[in-house]
């Protein structure tokens, strides 16, 4: 029995360090994800990861849009500068506007909510809505230069049909 316990810890304890000295003896690499398996391969994003399926998505709706409108090259030029302009422009006012609603929805799940506390934002959230529209008017309005009377109300069809297929509305 003693034997045979002698034998077996031999056995494993050549085994444990062959295999150290193998590992420690390759000099081959480990296998590595090929490039962009983790991350975009171009600068306009593809590959895969959140960066470029943003991008993939954006340029898709770029070319259902410039189809749907039927636009030129020198109008999709315009659009999407225009587009850019006002993403930056309402940007501060949406980023407002998600913190009041966070902090309107932190306030009333409190066990004694403070209601001035709530109207307060309740009205601050009104008035980033009503700047929110303004901007949106003014974006319409330089949009409406660049495209013609059919362009336009088709952009504004398009608009409104964004929510009703997302969400089975409408």
């Amino acid at each position: 029995m003693k034997k045979k316990f002698v034998m077996t810890a031999l056995i494993a304890g050549l085994l444990g360090s062959t295999g150290t000295v193998f590992a420690a003896s390759n000099d081959q690499p480990a296998p590595c994800a090929r490039p962009g398996i983790s991350g975009p391969v171009d600068a306009r994003g593809y590959g895969k990861g959140p960066e470029a399926r943003f991008a993939r998505q954006q340029e898709m709706r770029q070319n259902r849009m410039k189809q749907a409108l039927d636009l030129s090259d020198s109008q999709e030029a315009k659009m999407m500068e225009l587009r850019r302009g006002f993403y930056q422009e309402s940007r501060p006012v949406r980023q407002t506007m998600r913190n009041l609603k966070r902090d309107l929805a932190l306030e009333s799940v409190k066990k004694f909510p403070d209601q001035r506390k709530i109207a307060n934002l309740t009205q601050r959230i009104g008035q980033q809505s009503v700047r929110m529209a303004q901007l949106e008017s003014r974006h319409l309005r330089k949009l409406a230069t660049v495209l013609d009377a059919r362009q336009m109300d088709r952009l504004l069809q398009m608009k409104d049909n964004v929510g009703g297929k997302r969400f089975n509305r409408g």
